[in-house]
């Protein structure tokens, strides 16, 4: 009775075993006590919890093969009990690899060593030890099975509430597997998503205004009374522009330049293709202060500045009429910034016919947390579309997806109320 109020309501191991300390020692004496315990996921280990001298057997939580256990027969239900009158000289408890350090280190002579058993399943055993040889008697394994047949029920309710609190982590984790799968799926829906706003952006910004431009072109041809020669050359070149241009577009999908060799060259060569048909022709430069501190950025950040820096070329060629075009690359203590200039001479409100474009540029500036600015100097008339980018966005490649779907919010509805920037600095 005092051992059943003794373990009542108890879910540990070590505390059952400590409440019953006591009542045990008036029954059996002991030295060294006790209990191997076998999980139903690891029927082939055993985990020892002691009370009394400390040894090696129960200092390692982690299970031990039960292979390697000295009482190996018992718990695999060779024997129906063990007791010896000196264990140093049982042959039993001492073969090849066995851990039986402890019986020695401990000086455990007399043992007992009795199973518990749960419908007909052995889930550990009690084991007893003295310091005094042959102390234990046939008596005393009839006490031992006694209070193992007691503690059994007890012991089996502990394995079961530990295999239920694995359970519930293993539902976690697996929990928590399905919600990171979940948020791969939502960051990759949003990166194709993303990446169909882009191509959206840059069809816009050159295929639709060179359809548009045919299309005007095809219009005047039917309002004249005759067809030249010269008319249709020029109408099909126009057409062969537009094919090139949509090559380019497909082909800058994912620029290889960018990744192979690094950002000035991409925008380098972008400067070149862009103006190799222009006339008269446009002096370009690009100047890389930063070492190609960019190159070490995330992909992603980079393709996206990329993308401005190329927009803003293209507006600088097509409504600027610039002669001349600038892109440099700095850093400051906390920020990089990217400077495309040209001296474009043509009418502020030019830029009206790309307000689209802009709008794209301040989404994407917005999408890495980058500012960007449009300035117009009144002095040498020349316009400067600056990037600036904190720093620390080079090292952070990791992006909130439930913030980025606001941000993108946000910009749209501000990019649709914004004026174009040259036409609002004419009217300054």
């Amino acid at each position: 009775m005092a051992i059943s109020r003794a373990v009542a309501g108890q879910l540990d191991f070590q505390q059952v075993l400590q409440r019953v300390a006591g009542e045990i020692r008036a029954l059996i004496s002991y030295d060294h006590m006790d209990i191997s315990v076998i999980f139903a996921d690891t029927r082939d280990c055993c985990v020892a919890y002691e009370v009394g001298v400390t040894t090696g057997w129960g200092e390692e939580k982690e299970p031990k093969p039960i292979e390697k256990s000295p009482i190996r027969q018992l718990l695999r239900g060779e024997v129906d009990y063990i007791l010896t009158g000196d264990a140093w000289q049982d042959d039993r408890f001492h073969f090849e690899g066995a851990f039986d350090a402890p019986i020695y280190e401990a000086r455990l002579h007399s043992r007992l060593h009795v199973p518990f058993r749960v419908h007909g399943t052995i889930h550990g055993a009690l084991n007893i030890s003295n310091h005094e040889k042959n102390r234990y008697s046939d008596q005393d394994v009839a006490t031992a099975r006694e209070i193992a047949d007691l503690l059994a029920p007890y012991v089996y309710a502990v394995i079961r509430s530990e295999e239920a609190k694995k359970l519930a982590l293993s539902e976690g984790a697996a929990r928590g597997r399905e919600e990171a799968l979940r948020l791969g799926a939502l960051r990759l829906t949003e990166g194709m998503e993303n990446e169909r706003k882009r191509l959206g952006m840059d069809l816009h910004d050159q295929t639709l205004a060179d359809l548009a431009r045919v299309s005007r072109q095809l219009a005047h041809l039917r309002r004249q009374p005759t067809l030249r020669s010269s008319d249709l050359a020029e109408l099909d070149h126009e057409v062969a522009t537009c094919i090139t241009e949509l090559r380019r577009i497909i082909e800058d999908t994912k620029p290889g330049i960018l990744e192979l060799f690094g950002f000035s060259q991409a925008v380098e060569a972008q400067l070149e293709r862009s103006v190799v048909s222009v006339h008269p022709p446009i002096r370009t430069t690009v100047i890389d202060n930063t070492a190609s501190l960019l190159d070490s950025g995330p992909e992603p950040l980079r393709q996206t500045l990329f993308r401005i820096v190329q927009e803003a070329i293209n507006n600088a060629i097509k409504h600027g009429r610039a002669r001349r075009i600038r892109v440099s690359i700095d850093t400051c203590a906390t920020d990089l910034s990217i400077c495309v200039e040209d001296n474009g001479m043509g009418p502020a409100g030019e830029w009206d016919r790309s307000s689209g474009g802009v709008d794209n540029m301040r989404v994407r500036a917005r999408l890495i947390s980058a500012k960007i600015d449009f300035v117009r100097s009144a002095i040498d008339g020349v316009t400067r579309v600056a990037i600036s980018l904190p720093l620390s966005q080079l090292t952070d490649s990791r992006d909130d997806v439930q913030d980025e779907t606001s941000e993108v919010s946000e910009v749209i509805d501000e990019a649709a109320v914004h004026a174009d920037p040259r036409k609002d600095l004419a009217a300054q």
